[in-house]
């Protein structure tokens, strides 16, 4: 009958203890931070915040923005499609709305002919 006891009591704490681990933490309500809340960039801010990180990449060259209206057109050469898309992430985290992305990808090198 004791061994009978300690297990449930054991089984009970084991149980207590893994729900106290997975319940979530209160969250605080009275702080709110939304995207929202930040006042819009101009677009010269935006164009200036992509220039500067297309100016400092290694894999663009050639690369700009034009920014009207919360829109940008990025132009110049990217390395490789990867660096083209991440070019089009930049240009949104800097506060570019709508993304036109015009950068080329440049040709692979050719390789030399078999001998």
């Amino acid at each position: 009958m004791r061994k009978m006891i300690a297990l449930t009591f054991t089984l009970l704490l084991t149980t207590v203890f893994a729900l106290a681990q997975t319940a979530q933490p209160e969250k605080k309500k009275d702080i709110k931070i939304t995207k929202a809340a930040a006042a819009p960039k101009s677009d010269t801010d935006v164009q200036k915040c992509i220039s500067d990180k297309f100016a400092a990449s290694k894999t663009l060259t050639g690369a700009g923005a034009a920014v009207a209206g919360g829109e940008a057109t990025l132009t110049g050469e990217a390395k490789n499609a990867g660096a083209k898309t991440s070019a089009g992430k930049t240009a949104q985290v800097c506060g570019a709305k709508k993304v036109t992305n015009n950068i080329t990808v440049a040709a692979p090198p050719a390789k030399p002919p078999k001998k």
